[in-house]
């Protein structure tokens, strides 16, 4: 099935070469075998949308193909789905699970509930129905309570941040007791005290430069969803935040020097394996994209309700790791409990691999 990454704007690629696909570039820009890709169990086609993301482009010189939505992007993504299997049928009878992680939780419910109306209207579109089975989110942005405050509660968890900062925290931004202004201020100073950490990963090991020092790895998807969602925040420090967060001007951003994907994914002869454009210069996340700011307030909930209601007989699957304070954990939590379902007997269970 088709996989993608978050962002908005961030590349496809990203879990090709460093999560889910069957090849890890290493330092010395060589490759080595992913033993636990998923390509293992399933034909896997990773996808660098919406367009400008990575090697993407537009040679529409009459369109504005590179601002988007969450809409069109749904609508472009099936598009893309539908132009794949019709290049290679061979596959179109195989059952179709998309998948998707960060931002993807605005992505794959729209996707989803885009192929299931294009299945419904079928007989009038003229369109293949699709064999769509099911999709799986990771640490889905799903509400805004599910980003930027949850990451906070999460910071607390693993406390790398003050008490009295959370007890400030506590007071002003928890629940329908939001004092934008002073959440904002709050924002800013949790970001300071937490420091360099890897804001996917917080008890993971950092990268380092050249010099030891911390580099700013993982911080290029959180600067676009950060960006996406405080747009939404129209209190007076606002800018100060962005400011704070190296959210403005996007070119602060400074990754790793021995980034490997980069550097592999700039070498000419591995452009020219992939049939990409050799002028362009790839990098995580989309400087050209502009996608509309406001989708990222937006609950997504309320798609979760119509594909469950609508008894499409979907799989799904929301998994969530707890080291991740930009989609995090508790924010999961809290959104899927508020869609309502009776799971009685059924609410929670322990997880383990060979009794572990």
């Amino acid at each position: 099935g088709p996989e993608r990454n978050g962002g908005p704007g961030c590349s496809g690629l990203l879990g090709a070469f460093t999560e889910q696909g069957p090849f890890r570039p290493n330092k010395d820009l060589t490759l080595s075998y992913n033993q636990y890709s998923w390509n293992t169990v399933a034909n896997m086609v990773f996808i660098e949308a919406p367009c400008g993301v990575g090697f993407s482009y537009s040679d529409n010189p009459e369109g504005d193909d590179y601002t988007t939505d969450d809409a069109q992007t749904a609508k472009d993504n099936y598009a893309l789905i539908q132009g794949f299997l019709n290049r290679f049928p061979q596959y179109r009878s195989n059952e179709l699970y998309i998948t998707s992680e960060s931002y993807g939780g605005h992505y794959m419910p729209t996707l989803a509930k885009q192929i299931v109306d294009e299945n419904t209207a079928a007989a009038t579109t003229g369109n293949p129905v699709l064999n769509f089975k099911g999709f799986a989110v990771g640490n889905p942005a799903t509400t805004f309570y599910s980003a930027i405050p949850a990451g906070m509660e999460t910071y607390w968890g693993h406390q790398v941040i003050s008490k009295p900062l959370y007890d400030d925290f506590t007071a002003n931004c928890k629940d329908g007791n939001r004092n934008f202004s002073a959440c904002e201020m709050i924002y800013m100073k949790m970001y300071r005290e937490v420091g360099d950490l890897n804001p996917y990963a917080l008890d993971y090991p950092v990268c380092v430069d050249d010099e030891r020092t911390l580099a700013k790895k993982g911080r290029s998807q959180r600067t676009w969803l950060m960006n996406h969602l405080l747009n939404g925040m129209k209190g007076e420090h606002t800018a100060d935040m962005r400011k704070s967060l190296k959210l403005e001007p996007v070119e602060g951003y400074e990754p790793c020097a021995d980034d490997y994907m980069t550097s592999y994914l700039a070498l000419p002869n591995v452009k020219q394996a992939i049939h990409v454009k050799d002028d362009i210069v790839w990098a995580d996340c989309s400087r050209t994209l502009r996608y509309k700011q406001s989708d990222g307030a937006k609950s997504m909930t309320p798609i979760y309700n119509y594909l469950i209601d609508g008894k499409f007989g979907l799989n799904i699957l929301v998994y969530s790791g707890d080291d991740d304070d930009v989609c995090a954990t508790i924010g999961t939590q809290s959104w899927i409990w508020d869609l309502g379902y009776d799971v009685s007997g059924k609410a929670w269970e322990t997880y383990t691999v060979a009794q572990q």
